[in-house]
């Protein structure tokens, strides 16, 4: 992803938190690892939090949460295999 549209990012930002919606800020990161991809939106996530007070530590355990509990519902509808994950 090129530099340049990252510093790019700040208005962007700006703009999601104007309009009260997020839209994906990572466009540019096609053919990239996830792992990059993951970062890059995460940067955009704390960077929001930041802008408008929110702790990202009790975002992250609310996200844990509902992450836990979509996975709960999707293991009952036997959609996903018990053990998902892919951390290095």
């Amino acid at each position: 992803m090129s530099d340049r549209f990252r510093s790019d990012c700040s208005s962007k930002i700006d703009d999601v938190i104007r309009s009260r919606h997020y839209t994906w800020l990572c466009r540019g990161l096609g053919g990239d690892p996830i792992e990059r991809a993951m970062i890059e939106l995460t940067a955009d996530v704390m960077h929001i939090c930041r802008r408008k007070g929110i702790d990202f530590s009790w975002l992250v355990e609310q996200s844990e949460a509902r992450c836990e509990q979509e996975e709960q519902e999707r293991l009952a509808r036997r959609e996903l295999p018990s053990s998902t994950s892919t951390r290095p």
